[in-house]
């Protein structure tokens, strides 16, 4: 199997799991960054393209359309405030403070999609300088913190090698001695992938 090919078998669906977003960022004051897989607890989330097209008719009846950009988001709603969630910590201060700047442009996202690559080598998707964007905080029983997380298009095809936070991204064309390893001390976030790729 190719490197990015998909790892399913004929007429399998690719289970929403496999599709994964991580954020990753760095606190004030820290050379070391902070990863967290998004969506715990969140049921019914996807990328949003947003795409900008232009229709227009020309003299002749034909009618033509040109897409000018993408601009791509997602929502996670609800995404609870929980403990051991840095990422929950992070922006509940910054919202509480209206500190925009804390978290415009702040953050590197990765979208890894498992159902594409092979075991230990799953294809992935670096955004820089996106930005996740607190959309209210309160709630019933339990405080909810809805974000949403804009990506942006200063971004790097690769691969990762493993299904937790504290994976290594290997960029598309690098040798193995050019991976951007993880500088993740505490215990790893990881995800049960079962189907087409290996449990972690």
């Amino acid at each position: 199997m190719a490197t990015n090919d998909i790892n399913l078998k004929s007429g399998e669906r690719a289970q929403r799991k496999q599709l994964i977003t991580v954020a990753e960022w760095s606190e004030d004051g820290s050379a070391t960054p902070v990863r967290e897989i998004l969506g715990v607890r969140t049921e019914d989330s996807a990328i949003e393209f947003n795409p900008d097209i232009e229709t227009s008719t020309d003299i002749l009846g034909h009618t033509y359309s040109d897409l000018n950009k993408t601009e791509p988001q997602q929502s996670f709603d609800p995404h609870y405030v929980r403990g051991g969630s840095k990422l929950a910590e992070y922006l509940t201060k910054a919202a509480l403070k209206n500190d925009i700047q804390a978290y415009n442009g702040k953050f590197t996202m990765y979208i890894i999609s498992s159902y594409i690559g092979a075991e230990g080598s799953y294809y992935t998707v670096k955004h820089k300088e996106c930005s996740i964007i607190p959309q209210s905080l309160g709630g019933s029983n339990y405080v909810n913190l809805p974000i949403e997380v804009h990506f942006s298009n200063n971004l790097e095809e690769g691969t990762v090698d493993k299904l937790a936070d504290d994976f290594v991204f290997t960029a598309a064309g690098a040798s193995n001695g050019a991976t951007q390893a993880s500088a993740i001390s505490e215990p790893a976030q990881s995800l049960n992938i079962k189907k087409s790729v290996s449990a972690v």
